[in-house]
């Protein structure tokens, strides 16, 4: 990984503050989030092989208030990063790259669908 280059990254962030420049760096990072969040998942389904008293107790932990939090959480930065991962995929393929400020806007609603039903089915 080469610092430098984040750096400037950064510096065209903090000079180019648009939608366009939120959506690229919010991808970065609910990847690496959800990536650190498969390796979670992993260590905690491989409580399996402690045996189901183990299983059931790490299990245990993720139906707490915190646990429905976690999991809402987990919802929104797994939304965002397949929505605008779709709208890249549009916008690469399809060739429409004039229309990707309105593909931004369309993923947006969808994602405030997706939190509004996810605050009623996980934590309500």
């Amino acid at each position: 990984m080469n610092i430098q280059k984040i750096k400037e990254g950064y510096k065209d962030f903090v000079k180019n503050r648009n939608m366009g420049m939120y959506a690229f760096w919010l991808h970065r990072i609910t990847g690496i989030v959800i990536t650190v969040f498969l390796f979670l998942h992993i260590w905690t389904l491989s409580a399996v092989f402690r045996g189901k008293d183990a299983y059931d107790y790490a299990i245990s932990k993720f139906d707490t208030k915190f646990g429905y939090l976690f999991q809402y959480v987990l919802l929104l930065i797994v939304a965002i990063h397949l929505i605008n991962g779709l709208r890249i995929t549009v916008v690469d393929f399809c060739g429409v790259t004039r229309s990707q400020k309105k593909l931004l806007w369309i993923s947006l609603f969808v994602l405030i669908l997706i939190a509004a039903v996810g605050v009623m089915t996980v934590l309500l």
